[in-house]
């Protein structure tokens, strides 16, 4: 690596429901009871589960017909699991709805109220505490829209309160909270080329919004001890300011260099130790990394000179950071291998380095969906890759490779049965109190998708 230096106005009850239409649409639930038969029967012989490891077991979700994108995947502390997608169904009135959906702590998936009165296609849910979720999205289009920043405090069973505007005539956001339930959230406008952000504190209501960057594109994370980092474009270099818990705002710095700003893209994490890990790029152009110790230093590296394609956030970078339960922090990412095929890769990135590349798929034409750390070093990573058969020559498959323990990764498993047709952008995220990893997969169901969930092994009792 190179070293370089509210508003607050309640809005209407959004407490959601089924929009008209949602009882016409055809229910998925019999083809995902059908899926869910099918594959128990074959999975003993398409999932190549580690000899130390159960194998995957499948959760169907019914009534999730109109699957546009899977958006957040996430788990309280009692172990309930909320997800939602962007969604689409012909005959639906309105016709693109924000799908919602929560497990369980035991198992089993139940449909929430769909979310209403917002663009699905950007909302973003947190969860945090113990059963609280905060929604962050933009209001549904209408002849009188203002294109409003909204917030609304929540229950990780789906269900939500009143809307909170933060502003006006915005143009894009995003956001993060840990679980103690501070927050902070950031977003560009219309009409001013102010990156603006507005903050809380757990328990307290979202402060007056700041300007604190110029740029369009940006990122932003808070750790567990409510540190904070906005990170953004400024020209061809990279730039972030960070908060300490209980501090004000750093100066502005800037650091490394992109070579192509078109359609650049950034995630970033922020992990407990103060470690920041932030992650650049768009497809097809180049990707890095670039790192912050603890002594405020940023370090960056090019990845690759062309990256792949991700099923993640299209808001985000295509290089996507993750950290396990000890801290550890590592990215992955598309890219070539040196005999120039597609693969999944991950490497470790530290304050001074970044590990070679491990290539974790091995089937060709695989593209990266998402990664998650959980507890006791687990990892897991998920993708789809084209498994083509006589009868469906654009059959697509779900893999997810896993490291339990703090060992080495295992053969990626299949969760998608030869039968079943898949399709890009799965999801995944670790039960907090069972350690299994839960993906939830998508497939098609006729000309429509669906989602249903994989359950994976939890990580030895016995592992570092």
């Amino acid at each position: 690596m190179n070293d370089v230096h509210s508003h607050g106005t309640a809005s209407r009850v959004g407490r959601y429901r089924c929009g008209p239409g949602m009882s016409e649409a055809p229910s998925p639930f019999r083809f995902s009871a059908r899926w869910l038969a099918t594959a128990l029967a074959l999975l003993g012989g398409v999932a190549a589960a580690p000899a130390h490891a159960a194998p995957w077991r499948l959760e169907p979700i019914a009534a999730s017909e109109g699957v546009v994108g899977l958006q957040d995947l996430a788990f309280d502390a009692q172990g309930r699991a909320l997800l939602s997608w962007n969604g689409a169904l012909r005959g639906r009135v309105p016709p693109l709805f924000g799908g919602v959906a929560s497990r369980d702590p035991s198992g089993g998936w139940q449909r929430a109220p769909d979310l209403d009165g917002v663009q699905p296609a950007n909302a973003q849910i947190h969860l945090y505490g113990t059963t609280r979720a905060m929604l962050v999205a933009r209001e549904a289009r209408s002849d009188t829209s203002r294109r409003r920043l909204v917030i609304a405090d929540g229950q990780s069973d789906g269900g939500f309160g009143p809307f909170a505007v933060l502003d006006d005539f915005v143009s894009n956001h995003w956001s993060d909270a840990n679980a103690a339930g501070d927050a902070i959230v950031a977003w560009t406008g219309e009409r001013s080329p102010f990156i603006r952000v507005a903050e809380r504190t757990a328990g307290q209501a979202f402060g007056a919004p700041r300007d604190l960057a110029v740029g369009r594109n940006a990122a932003v994370s808070i750790n567990a001890r409510g540190e904070r980092v906005l990170a953004w474009r400024a020209g061809t270099r990279l730039a972030a300011r960070v908060r300490l818990a209980g501090g004000d705002w750093t100066r502005v710095v800037r650091f490394g260099h992109v070579t192509s700003i078109q359609s650049l893209r950034l995630s970033v994490l922020m992990v407990r130790n103060g470690r920041t890990v932030l992650t650049w790029g768009s497809v097809g152009r180049s990707c890095g990394v670039a790192v912050r110790d603890g002594a405020g230093r940023w370090r960056t590296r090019t990845l690759e000179r062309r990256c792949g394609p991700t099923g993640a956030d299209p808001r985000g970078a295509p290089v996507l950071p993750v950290a396990d339960g000890r801290g550890a922090t590592y990215v992955a990412w598309t890219g070539p291998t040196r005999n120039g095929r597609r693969a999944v890769k991950l490497a470790r990135v530290g304050a001074g380095a970044t590990n070679s590349a491990l290539v974790l798929s091995h089937e060709r034409g695989a593209v990266l969906d998402d990664v998650a750390g959980g507890p006791r070093r687990t990892l897991a990573v998920t993708y789809a890759a084209p498994r083509p058969t006589r009868a469906n020559p654009f059959l697509v498959a779900t893999f997810a490779a896993l490291r339990l323990g703090g060992g080495a990764f295992g053969a990626a498993d299949r969760l998608t049965p030869p039968s079943v047709a898949g399709t890009r952008g799965s999801r995944v995220a670790f039960h907090p109190l069972t350690g299994e990893p839960i993906v939830a997969v998508p497939y098609l169901v006729g000309f429509n998708v669906a989602v249903g969930a994989a359950v994976g092994p939890p990580a030895p009792a016995s592992a570092p």
